[in-house]
């Protein structure tokens, strides 16, 4: 009996060790170990964490730049844009006076080699820097929405569509639309940029008018010079 008493005893003085031990361990864990799953992690003073706010620096340094790059304030300092000089389409490419920019060269610049649905670009670019881009057409400069594959820009001009003393920008471009018999032909389809104070903005209401207008057949400059003018 005398032995019995002894060994419950000794049980009991061993759980109250190891509890106390492990009570111990938990109160020596770092702060850092606590579970944050679920939980936005902030810094002492509350504010976001330090990747976070990079995060959103980077993010508005991004946004900055997209404006920049279509603002035509004629800072050359202002773009960062360097484009190839193998995608410029030299042909249709050229020197002009445009409003407040003065003598700058009007860039047709293909898309990258392999590129799925890419656009043609275009920019002006003053001592050999680009100084404007021109807005696109389609969302995000593809072409998969509206007009297929890009084939070639036939003919530029500057010339004043709307009557405000001021030469804007018409273009026409040939793409491959894959559909019918004659799918693999080029088609030619309008696009007018108006000059404005800022640059020049893209006329969709009035390039769309002109595109379902005139028939492919007929696009042209002056036929487009014609159509506008009588509208």
């Amino acid at each position: 009996m005398k032995r019995k008493v002894i060994l419950i005893a000794a049980a009991i003085l061993t759980l109250s060790i190891t509890a106390g031990c492990q009570n111990q361990k938990a109160e020596n864990l770092p702060k850092e170990s606590e579970a944050t799953s679920g939980i936005d992690i902030k810094n002492e003073t509350g504010n976001q964490s330090k990747d976070q706010v990079v995060s959103n620096s980077e993010k508005e340094e991004t946004e900055t730049e997209t404006e920049t790059a279509s603002s035509g304030d004629g800072d050359s300092s202002g773009l960062d844009v360097k484009p190839d000089e193998n995608r410029i389409i030299l042909e249709q490419s050229f020197h002009a006076e445009l409003g407040d920019w003065g003598d700058v060269r009007f860039v047709s610049y293909a898309p990258a080699a392999g590129s799925d649905f890419e656009d043609v670009s275009f920019y002006l670019m003053k001592n050999d820097k680009v100084v404007f881009a021109f807005p696109y057409y389609g969302e995000n400069n593809k072409t998969d929405q509206y007009a297929g594959l890009f084939d070639s820009v036939e003919s530029v001009a500057f010339h004043d569509v709307n009557g405000d003393n001021i030469k804007d920008v018409i273009v026409i471009i040939n793409y491959i639309t894959g559909a019918g018999p004659q799918g693999m032909e080029p088609r030619p389809k309008a696009r007018i940029f108006l000059a404005d104070k800022k640059g020049f903005i893209l006329a969709k209401d009035m390039t769309d008018d002109v595109n379902d207008h005139i028939e492919e057949k007929d696009m042209s400059m002056g036929h487009i010079y014609d159509y506008l003018k009588n509208k």
